[in-house]
């Protein structure tokens, strides 16, 4: 079959990725057989014309639109992207009597959801590789699309989802296809914006417990790495094929486990290369001495997963760590010369003026290179902190929570925002 494959992502917030998910569909596709032709709009001037363009010129005989946002959980300034969708969406239908099939992070949170505010059929859930494959089979013989695992439907007005299948062998999967979605225009140069970040991929899953988190919907519990030679060698194919500079790891915790962290930074090393990385740690793990084999691998940056400086809020998130933890991990990666960038999510469950004091202490005496600071916590359906929201009268039972809904403390909604905005103006580092 003839796929045309749309990242329709185009939020500019932070670090901008490369579309990581949309590759890797692509790159099992286009091994089944199939033939792949990929659309990303986010450089894009006019996206309903170039999405028009793209299905006049290759006429496909499916369209995979590929989610990845919903919104930018800012509770104050709040952008919603489905409208942005929608329209794509109804070019795609307009311009094709081709199936449209959805996917990616947001769908997977929304499936049934974003199906009925696109008006549109089919998505996948989870996990493409092989179930957006499988159906891509049963709609070229034109065999029934029951029990196709993760297979979202809304027809007639009735929606279903099916079980997603058994998690992906992430060990031995391909690397993303670079040349179906194009990496030359995400090669971010340090101290240069905007950061358009080219990224890489080497675990999937996430066994934390935060009561506010998808990804552990989005990727699943169980942790799975791959080959660690394999991704030195997209590493090395990214500098040397590709000629990039920089790029991000998008693995929830880098530094876990920690044997496979060890493995794959002295395979990263064996290669002598130049390019540089960012990667995501949290402070669950302590081992001092991998921030030292993660910088001669060509670590520069890590983003400390904090959240909150106060034990009783990281205790309320179910963060698994503590405030010295954090201490502990800032400390031994700036003793490196690791740039480190910390976080704050105010407002949560049992959030008090107390609290959000000793989150701004903490980040006071670490002086990390930038703290990012976020006033409400996005609520998600089928994570823990719906159902708080709930019995808190935040949202009610059943509520539809893809238009944005967020949880403030009522003891910190009247100032906090105020308080930040204050913070965060006489601190460089930091932003709101």
């Amino acid at each position: 079959m003839r796929v045309l494959l749309i990242s329709e992502n185009r939020c500019r917030d932070n670090m901008v990725p490369w579309p990581i998910g949309a590759a890797c569909i692509a790159s099992a596709a286009r091994a089944a057989g199939h033939e792949v032709q990929g659309l990303d709009l986010m450089f894009s001037g006019d996206a309903a014309e170039e999405v028009a363009g793209a299905i006049e010129e290759f006429s496909p005989d499916c369209v995979g639109l590929s989610v990845r946002n919903i919104d930018n959980q800012d509770m104050k300034d709040n952008e919603f992207f489905m409208p942005a969708v929608k329209d794509i969406a109804g070019v795609v239908r307009s311009s094709t009597s081709a199936p449209l099939v959805l996917g990616g992070a947001g769908f997977t949170i929304f499936p049934l959801e974003c199906l009925r505010y696109t008006s549109s059929e089919l998505g996948i859930v989870g996990e493409g590789e092989d179930s957006f494959v499988e159906l891509l089979g049963r709609l070229e013989s034109g065999t029934s699309l029951e029990g196709v695992a993760g297979l979202a439907r809304l027809k007639d007005g009735r929606g279903t989802v099916n079980p997603p299948g058994p998690p992906l062998r992430f060990r031995d999967m391909p690397a993303p296809d670079r040349s179906t979605f194009g990496v030359a225009g995400y090669d971010w140069v340090p101290g240069h914006a905007p950061p358009f970040l080219a990224n890489i991929q080497a675990r999937r899953g996430c066994n934390m417990r935060c009561i506010y988190c998808t990804n552990p919907i989005i990727e699943g519990r169980e942790i799975r790495c791959r080959d660690a030679a394999d991704v030195a060698g997209e590493l090395e194919s990214l500098e040397k094929e590709h000629g990039l500079r920089t790029v991000l790891f998008t693995d929830s915790n880098f530094l876990y486990p920690t044997s496979y962290a060890r493995e794959l930074c002295a395979r990263i090393v064996e290669r002598a290369l130049s390019i540089k990385w960012f990667a995501t740690v949290n402070p669950m793990v302590y081992e001092p001495g991998l921030y030292r084999l993660m910088k001669e691998a060509g670590c520069i940056a890590v983003s400390l997963g904090n959240e909150s400086g106060s034990d009783e809020m990281l205790q309320s998130l179910k963060k698994d760590f503590t405030a010295s933890d954090v201490r502990k991990n800032a400390a031994a990666a700036r003793e490196e010369g690791l740039t480190v960038n910390c976080f704050l999510m105010l407002g949560g469950p049992r959030e008090t003026r107390e609290s959000v004091e000793e989150s701004i202490a903490l980040m006071e005496e670490l002086r990390p290179d930038s703290v990012i600071v976020t006033v409400g916590v996005r609520i998600f359906p089928g994570c823990e902190l719906e159902s708080i929201a709930v019995a808190d009268g935040f949202i009610a039972e059943g509520q539809d929570l893809l238009e944005p809904a967020f949880y403030l403390a009522r003891d910190v909604a009247p100032w906090l925002y105020d308080r930040m905005s204050e913070v965060c103006a006489t601190r460089p580092a930091w932003s709101l």
